[in-house]
């Protein structure tokens, strides 16, 4: 797995180096936007890791710019010192993919990672096994469209972060079930590691505000306290 770090504390740099070598991946540190911007220019790489606070820039910055001026879907974790809530709202509202605080623990953030790529591996399976006629699936209002992480609402067609549309797929697919905030953390971030649950709440917020799901378009998606979510549908008639 090759992995791009953005990070100016090469102590940090060191020791992130070390556990990944140890899990035989690949990893390209850099510690400004200028050279960052460059070599993602000019290599693929499978995870993205940034910072916040850089020297020329911050890793929002950088993030906004993966996303709408390369339109890539490459897996983003923020790993940083900024633990508030806003910080953490802000990164996935932009198209993190993850959140860590520092100092993180070696093992959870290994695990993230190994999560991260286990959905690599099954999207790109999933890629490769659908046709272009089988690359929709609609639930009324909605349309989901796999291959461009679209939902069309009404007419309307939204685009998601990839993480934000497996989701939503997710539980229309689940429409009724109470679904655990353990069963999210395994079916869609493929860990069991402890994910701050302040990441799901968030992509579950993102979510019912992006597709408008209320009971005027026919669904209500309920928080249950201590034990997860339940996507309903609504009878307006």
């Amino acid at each position: 797995m090759r992995i791009g770090l953005l990070e100016d504390d090469h102590s940090q740099i060191e020791l992130f180096g070390m556990w990944t070598r140890e899990n035989g991946d690949q990893l390209q540190s850099f510690t400004d936007g200028k050279t960052f911007r460059n070599a993602v220019q000019q290599q693929d790489f499978d995870l993205l890791v940034l910072d916040w606070h850089l020297p020329d820039t911050t890793g929002i910055n950088e993030l906004d710019w993966l996303r709408s001026q390369r339109s890539t879907e490459t897996p983003v974790i923020f790993i940083t010192s900024r633990d508030s809530e806003a910080s953490v709202v802000e990164a996935l509202e932009h198209g993190a993919d993850d959140y860590m605080v520092k100092p993180v623990k070696k093992h959870i953030a290994m695990a993230r990672i190994r999560a991260l790529q286990r959905r690599l591996s099954l999207q790109s399976n999933i890629n490769q096994s659908h046709t272009p006629e089988n690359t929709t699936e609609s639930v009324e209002p909605y349309l989901f469209n796999r291959s461009e992480d679209t939902v069309e609402v009404n007419g309307n067609s939204i685009k998601l972060t990839h993480k934000e549309f497996e989701l939503a797929l997710y539980l229309f697919q689940h429409a009724g079930e109470l679904v655990s905030r353990n069963r999210l953390m395994q079916d869609i971030w493929q860990t069991s590691a402890e994910l701050n649950t302040r990441t799901i709440d968030t992509h579950i917020s993102r979510i019912r505000t992006k597709l408008a799901i209320n009971p005027s378009n026919g669904w209500q998606l309920s928080s249950i306290y201590q034990r997860g979510y339940r996507l309903t549908p609504v009878n307006n008639g």
